[in-house]
Formats: C-alpha cells, structure tokens, sequence
C-alpha cells in the first residue's frame, strides 16, 4: 500500500505572550498580571524567594518541613479554616518548592481572585507552626526519604547532582535520617521567617478577573508586610570530567543511569539552538538516542535527554534504565550517537521536523493560564525579559545543521561526562572499564 506524500507543515507564527500588566506593592513585593482566557478562573501564585539554595549542610529538605507547615493555616484560621475559605471560592491550595523559592498556588473562580489573593498573602506572612503537629510532619518526612532511597531513579539523580555540584546547595539532594531528626518548629519557623518578606515575593495571575481589584486586595493585605532579607549572592561552581559514581544494587535486573554534564543558562544566545539539538539527539520520542537503544536495539523502554535548568547549575543529561546485561553496550551506543552528530551535521529533513516539534512545543506549553504562569517563573528565574518569549520560535526556525554539530562539539563533551549508576556491580563492573574510572 502507497502512502500520500507527506504534507508540508508550515512554520508557526511568532509567539507573543499576552499583555502583562507589571506592578510594584508595598514592601517591595511584584506583581504581574495576565488577563487571558475565556473561562471564569484566575490561577493564582505567590513565589516566595525562600528555597533549598538557603540551607546549610546539615539541613536538607528543612525547605520541606516547612512547606508541609504551611498547610497548617495561619494565626487567624487553622488548617480546617483554611482549607474551607478556599473551597468556598472553588480552590484549594498547593504548595511547592525548588532551589530558590516555595510557590503558595490556587485557582479559583474569577470573582473570588482578590480574596483568595489574601488569603495566600495571610498564609505567607503569618504561618502556623503548630507544635503537637511536627511528630506527624516529620513521620511524613521519613517515610519520604525511606521511598527515596528504595528508587534508583532517586539515587541515580542524588548521584549525579553530588557529581556535578559536590557539596554546595544544587549537590545536596537526600537528606540522611538524623538530619530529620534534627528539625523542630522553631527552626521551621526561623527558616521562613529568615528567607521571607515583601521583598522577596512575587505575586502571578493569569486567567480572568477584575486586576484593580485583585492589586487593592494585594495592597491592603501586604500593607506593614516588611521587605525582609535580601537573598544572598548565589556562586555556583560545577564539575565536568568523566567518571562513573556507581551504587550497588545486587541482584538487580535493570542498570538506571543518568549521564551528563553541566551546560549553558537559558539567558545564553545558544540556549534555544542546545533545546533543539537535545530534541534531536535524545529529548523527542523520535530522537536518535530513543531510536537506537529503545526501537533498534530494545535495550531499553524509556529512555530521554533533558536540560535540567536552574541559575549557574543547567545541565544536560541522558537518562535510561537498560537490562543490566546490556549496560555498557547501552553506553556505547549513546556515547556514539553524541559522537556522530559531534563528527557529521544532521540532515535538513531531519533538522526541519526537530524545529517544528519544538516550536510546537513551546506553543502548546503556553496554551493555559497555569503554563502562563510557569513560563512567567522560568523567565523570573533566569532573569530574563519578553524578547525571550517573543523571539523564542524565529530562533528555534533559525536553526542549521552546522549549528546543531557546533554546539554538540562545544557544549556536549563525552569526555567530560560524569556517569551517575545503580546497578549489580558484580555484572556490570566488567562492562565499565572503557568508560572512565568507577567510583564507590
């Protein structure tokens, strides 16, 4: 059977976020406002610059601790109170938290936006930290941390952030048991009382809603809010060079690793040009990686390439879990695919269905209120301005196959990448030893 030719997809149009409307609140807080949609919802999220970057050693997931505090109410209404006065506007909250902030979010319907807005701003600056609920929180905690480190996912990822960070914020992934033990509601409620403030908030909306009222509710609820601490600098040093930092696993059926290295920031002129070269080697369901050791080979089911971003610690990696018999076949055929497109262009025809699948991409992840608002904090985070959103898709068109070999040459290095693996040692040790030293 013939099929038709294939049809020709055009490039989409520029891109441009909605209107933003930008404004400073007492303290020094931010807001930015997005009016947008059809529906009768606003999403709603108050990103405190309070996160894991603000830890000392001996205090991983402290950031934790206290995120699961916060569904505890305030001083003016515990956490049943709480948990009612949303609802009653159709929401509920969410709280979240990575490296630099923890994220109080809702949505709710449009007419409700500037008391729920309140309401965040209630819970971030007057928490209760309640006593008599700490042993429940930090049994939570354990549990967490006994599910974590019975995942080699888990391991594999806290190995290979302690490989390319050691011993700085972005390496300190997994907490040990007395590290748990250690934390108490007084120091769940200096730590945010020492990372918060005016200042240090930023208050996001997108969806439908009446934006001079949700900036007076805004207003009146962070008057007397004081600025807080300023953020210390962040100086992030990485490490590149290629070795293997392998956990036994006896017995295992499956070697899970991540292999990488660290990469430019998205504020980078080559940032969008390595997206699209990653979405060809590895990061599509068609990518070459994905075809060789997953369609061809069958080594593997899943395997993805990924640029892990955050502020002076991106990084690139590939992660899979392969048959252990096959663990360092499977690492060859990777390392050889990273070298084949570092030795010879891609094809034109190839290159052009990369760019439009991540032009679409992007498209599709700003096509809701709620992915409004999670580009809205990578652009914060990044420091960076519109331009970025509006020039994103003429940049991913602009794209050449030298280009995509360049960057392969300059950016992804096989002899700087560190090899982060758990595995049966005693099969997969013999394996290993093309690949670089083994590490304990």
């Amino acid at each position: 059977m013939s099929l038709p030719p294939r049809p020709t997809v055009p490039p989409l149009a520029t891109f441009v976020l909605p209107p933003r409307r930008v404004e400073t609140l007492p303290g020094g807080a931010r807001a930015t406002l997005i009016d947008v949609g059809t529906v009768p919802l606003a999403g709603i999220r108050l990103v405190l610059g309070s996160g894991s970057v603000d830890l000392s050693p001996d205090a991983t997931w402290l950031d934790r601790f206290v995120f699961d505090y916060l569904r505890e109410g305030t001083e003016q209404r515990d956490a049943a109170a709480f948990a009612a006065a949303l609802a009653a506007m159709g929401g509920r909250l969410e709280v979240d938290s990575d490296e630099q902030t923890t994220t109080l979010q809702t949505e709710v319907l449009s007419e409700h936006a500037p008391a729920a807005v309140a309401l965040l701003v209630e819970l971030a600056r007057t928490p209760r930290f309640p006593q008599d609920a700490a042993e429940r929180l930090l049994t939570d905690l354990h549990r967490s941390l006994d599910m974590a480190t019975a995942q080699p996912s888990w391991l594999a990822h806290t190995a290979m952030r302690k490989a390319l960070f050691g011993d700085q914020p972005y390496g300190r992934v997994m907490p040990t048991s007395e590290m748990l033990d250690s934390f108490t509601t007084a120091r769940a409620a200096e730590f945010w009382a020492r990372t918060t403030g005016a200042g240090r908030a930023h208050l996001l909306l997108a969806g439908r809603f009446a934006a001079d009222a949700v900036l007076e509710a805004a207003q009146r609820s962070m008057d007397g809010w004081a600025p807080g601490p300023e953020a210390a600098p962040l100086v992030v040093t990485t490490r590149a060079e290629r070795a293997i930092h392998l956990i036994d696993r006896p017995g295992s059926e499956q070697s899970t690793f991540q292999l990488g290295l660290p990469v430019i920031d998205p504020g980078h002129k080559d940032y969008v040009a390595l997206e699209v070269t990653n979405a060809l080697l590895g990061g599509a369901f068609a990518s070459r990686i994905t075809m060789n050791i997953r369609e061809d080979k069958g080594y593997t089911y899943s395997p993805r390439s990924v640029i892990s971003t955050r502020p002076q610690g991106t990084y690139w990696a590939e992660v899979a879990d392969v048959t252990t018999a096959v663990t360092g076949a499977s690492l060859r055929e990777i390392f050889g695919e990273i070298d084949r497109l570092r030795g010879e262009a891609p094809p034109e025809e190839e290159l052009t269905g990369v760019r439009n699948y991540v032009a679409g991409s992007f498209v599709i992840r700003q096509s809701s209120p709620a992915a409004l608002l999670d580009h809205l904090e990578f652009l914060d985070r990044h420091g960076l301005d519109a331009s970025y959103s509006a020039t994103y898709l003429e940049r991913v068109q602009a794209v050449t196959p030298a280009e995509v070999q360049r960057l392969t040459v300059e950016h992804l290095r096989p002899e700087a990448m560190a090899v982060a693996m758990v595995a049966d040692r005693a099969v997969v040790e013999p394996q290993l030893a093309e690949f670089g030293p083994i590490l304990a």
